[in-house]
């Protein structure tokens, strides 16, 4: 309609008219312009806070679950060096081989101490968050954990030692030594007796006179023995940026 208005307008010379449909024209198309930006602006920030929520939960669970693979890892050096002090001592363990067994179990156990990201990089992939000093402290806290990267391979004393260990031992180590719940690793040091002692005492002994698997305990322990000390700054580093998200969900809402 109003196109048509300036079409005569113009076919009359009515330059006034002319003046003011262009101007109605422009505006509203302005306008037009400018309601789709603020409605785009709206629904990303919208998807950002929803997905800043997802963030927080997200590495909430990491802080949790690091925490409980920190405790786990101090059990694995204690049995490592445990078992390199009954190593070390080159006595014989008896009628107490049992316990000494599990150590040598317990000292292999392993889990991957990666973090939780993938929330972050498609945050990421999306521009978001646009906040700056979210994103240094949330890439802080990563780059913390990517520091820890060289423990996430298997150790060879975990194989070495494992090929020593009587099958039916391990079946009751995994029934009544081990204990996972919630994500949570938990190396139980009291377990019942699991096979005879004489059994027992054989798989020490031939554990006991392995070439190198004392090398191999000393290097895995001693991998680990910084772990959960790294991982408390690790925790330190993500409860920063979850102060930051909520900060700025708290403006939002």
């Amino acid at each position: 309609m109003i196109l048509q208005r300036l079409a005569t307008s113009i076919r009359k010379q009515d330059w006034f008219t002319v003046l003011i449909e262009t101007l109605i024209v422009v505006l509203g198309v302005f306008l037009g312009l400018q309601l789709g930006n603020w409605n785009e602006a709206r629904v990303q920030r919208a998807q950002e806070t929803e997905l800043l929520r997802a963030l927080h939960q997200e590495i909430e669970t990491s802080v949790r679950l690091t925490q409980q693979k920190s405790d786990a890892i101090l059990q694995v050096v204690d049995a490592g060096r445990r078992s390199l002090a009954f190593l070390d001592a080159g006595e014989s363990c008896g009628d107490a081989c049992w316990p000494v067994l599990v150590d040598f179990f317990h000292a292999s156990q392993w889990q991957s101490i990666e973090v939780d990201r993938s929330t972050y990089d498609e945050m990421r992939r999306q521009g978001f968050p646009r906040s700056r000093e979210i994103v240094d402290a949330v890439e802080g806290y990563l780059a913390q954990n990517a520091t820890l990267s060289i423990t996430n391979h298997l150790p060879a004393y975990r194989s070495r030692v494992r090929q020593l260990i009587p099958l039916d031992a391990q079946e009751f180590y995994w029934a009544r030594c081990y204990i996972l719940e919630d994500g949570a690793e938990t190396y139980v040091l009291d377990c019942p007796k699991g096979i005879s002692d004489a059994a027992s005492a054989r798989a020490v002994g031939k554990i006991a006179a392995t070439p190198d698997i004392g090398l191999l305990l000393t290097e895995w322990a001693g991998l680990h023995s910084a772990t959960p000390a790294d991982l408390e700054d690790q925790n330190m580093a993500a409860e920063r940026a979850l102060d930051m998200i909520e900060a700025e969900l708290e403006r939002r809402s």
